[in-house]
């Protein structure tokens, strides 16, 4: 690691990526480290707990490490009261101690709703979430706030800017107001101005020594990754209430050892209920094998790496309302 801890020019910041479920907070993260490291579907809940990537930056002529931001991406706001959800929001909670940068993640196509129930200070079960916002924002700590509007592709420019200047209005305390498009693309895609949201966190960092060292770009462990990323093949190929249902534990992992040159892990996916047990078998096995092939493919894709992937499933009766169960499964503060 090159030894820049007396450099003053250095920055270094933790950043918090909330929003709503389904908000685009996962999909910002992969397009920040240009890599596919948080499990994305089109379904709520594909993240449960806190996901940290690393984005290291540098300065040219000459070239010096010149910066550090640590992203955490966090399971999306509902306020629910269920364990499951408590569970995630202290997640959330977890990211927000000692954040130098909030980025709030919004969908375009329904934030006007947000700012409206805020503007009018409604509190109604579908729509406090509109009042949490705001009284994040109001309290008073080194944090600033930024506003990410998702998704602005699918916006008429002439329907994007009235939005940014009514959240301009509504919302004071965001720093700045980023609209987003074509993610995927990434950095490489001038559309999607990722590039100018890494500009603007940069900007908010404050000076300090990294957190990580330079060849780092995430915190997540072998078995962490693999979890997560069978927790997308679920969310991703099932159907209705399967996904909300089920979670997996890494029962082992065995480094390579002797002749074998692959680490093999064993994984169990848990489900409710003995139909739910049938559907992510699969007739044949074929669903359980279908998953078993797309992680291990993952995997190699993220880390370069191969394993060796053994997946079981278990019904475990009403594992979301059992406090002891979830944090069998890793779950705490409940």
């Amino acid at each position: 690691m090159t030894d820049i801890v007396e450099d003053q020019k250095f920055k270094c910041a933790t950043v918090a990526i909330m929003g709503r479920p389904n908000a685009g907070k996962s999909t910002l993260l992969n397009a920040l480290l240009e890599s596919e490291l948080s499990a994305t579907s089109e379904r709520p809940q594909t993240t449960r707990t806190n996901i940290r990537g690393i984005v290291q930056r540098y300065e040219e002529n000459p070239k010096r490490w010149s910066g550090q931001l640590v992203l955490v991406d966090t399971p999306g706001v509902n306020l629910r009261k269920g364990l499951l959800d408590r569970s995630m929001y202290a997640s959330i909670e977890d990211a927000m101690r000692d954040v130098d940068v909030g980025v709030w993640v919004a969908d375009c196509r329904s934030f006007e709703k947000d700012l409206d129930d805020a503007a009018m200070g409604r509190a109604g079960p579908e729509d406090r979430l509109a009042l949490w916002i705001r009284d994040q924002l109001k309290k008073k700590g080194r944090t600033q706030w930024v506003l990410v509007l998702s998704k602005a592709d699918t916006k008429a420019k002439a329907d994007l800017l009235p939005l940014i200047e009514k959240a301009h209005e509504v919302f004071p305390e965001f720093k700045e107001i980023i609209p987003l498009a074509a993610l995927k693309g990434g950095l490489s895609d001038a559309r999607s101005n990722v590039g100018g949201l890494l500009k603007v966190l940069e900007d908010l960092s404050p000076l300090g020594p990294p957190l990580y060292p330079e060849d780092s770009w995430t915190d997540l462990t072998g078995r962490e990754l693999v979890r997560n990323l069978i927790r997308e093949c679920i969310f991703r190929g099932s159907y209705k209430e399967v996904p909300y249902e089920s979670d997996c534990l890494i029962d082992s992992w065995a480094e390579p050892e002797g002749v074998q040159k692959m680490a093999e892990v064993h994984s169990t996916i848990c489900v409710s209920r003995d139909s739910l047990k049938r559907i992510m078998v699969g007739k044949g096995g074929s669903k359980i094998k279908d998953i078993g092939i797309t992680v291990r493919n993952r995997y190699k894709e993220i880390t370069g790496e191969e394993i060796i992937l053994k997946l079981f499933v278990k019904v475990i009766e009403k594992w979301t309302a059992n406090p002891s169960r979830l944090k069998d499964l890793g779950y705490e503060n409940i």
